[in-house]
């Protein structure tokens, strides 16, 4: 445990959305060391990359996401939370500025977490946005070898991630074509593969996991350094009400049975099948299957 946190662990599970990243968060929210929170969208909104310069930067003045996630977690701002109220005042609505702040506001939003966690008196938290796959290089140049952070990846087959994606997004402020569900899948299933071998890095394939929910989540908790309680699967359904708002209609029934579930026959037509099959990089897949069998192996 980190003795100025007083954090043992923190948790970010990522992937494509859909891929069953509510369901894996609801279950590692279920256990008695560990607190969750809805999608805090922290980094995707308010964090760019900079290629040519390699670095990270902050864009966006992260405040009114701060008040808004307090809001939908029923919570009241934390000591960290305050620190944005400040510098709210002074730097961080002076937009040139903003690239000055990217390391301290960085840490304030991971303390900010850190802090509702002892507030509730657990020890670890879990964090799923899903994006944030694509921030791990971030997070892990602003998170110090104390508390441990780690990154939960969720993979599932790609046709039934398209299928859902796509279905789902029709309800959002940005509908999402096949193509560009596609190409989510194709990308942020590379950048997993590309961090196999990541000591921080775990990995749970959905059908693993919806097929044989203690047989998968064991072991991952032994991963973490939890201790396996098994009625976590009894509770998993009551700490998922609490992960989802009222904005996010498509979670419905995440804390239901724990079930396989296809969507690519209902929600696609042949031809679309097919059309998505053709531009999925299948072999991703089967790649990362086979390569965290093999690490899995030689451990």
């Amino acid at each position: 445990m980190d003795s100025q946190t007083g954090i043992d662990m923190r948790v970010f599970v990522v992937g494509v959305p859909r891929s069953g990243t509510t369901l894996l968060q609801s279950l590692l929210a279920a256990h008695s060391a560990m607190t969750s929170f809805t999608e805090s969208h922290f980094f995707e909104r308010h964090f760019t990359h900079l290629p040519l310069l390699s670095k990270w930067v902050l864009t966006k003045n992260p405040a009114p996401r701060v008040l808004e996630f307090l809001d939908e977690n029923k919570e009241d701002p934390p000591d960290a939370a305050r620190w944005f109220e400040l510098e709210n005042r002074r730097t961080l609505r002076v937009r040139p500025l903003l690239p000055f702040k990217t390391r301290s506001a960085a840490l304030q939003l991971l303390r900010v977490l850190d802090e509702l966690t002892l507030r509730r008196c657990r020890s670890s938290w879990v964090e799923k946005t899903p994006k944030n796959l694509r921030y791990i290089p971030l997070l892990e140049s602003v998170s110090g070898p104390k508390p441990r952070t780690r990154f939960v990846h969720v993979i599932r087959d790609g046709l039934e991630v398209v299928a859902s994606l796509h279905q789902a997004s029709q309800n959002w402020e940005d509908p999402h074509d096949l193509d560009s569900c596609v190409r989510r899948w194709n990308a942020d299933v590379s950048l997993s593969l590309g961090r196999i071998g990541a000591p921080t890095d775990h990995f749970v394939f959905y059908e693993e996991l919806t097929s044989r929910p203690e047989g998968t989540l064991r072991p991952l908790l032994a991963e973490l350094g939890l201790n396996w309680e098994p009625d976590i699967l009894e509770r998993y359904g009551r700490a998922s009400r609490q992960l989802v708002t009222g904005q996010e209609a498509w979670k419905e029934g995440v804390g239901r049975n724990i079930r396989t579930s296809g969507t690519s026959d209902r929600a696609l037509t042949p031809e679309q099948r097919d059309r998505v099959n053709r531009s999925l990089r299948r072999g991703l897949y089967e790649q990362l299957l086979e390569r965290t069998e093999r690490q899995s192996g030689a451990t």
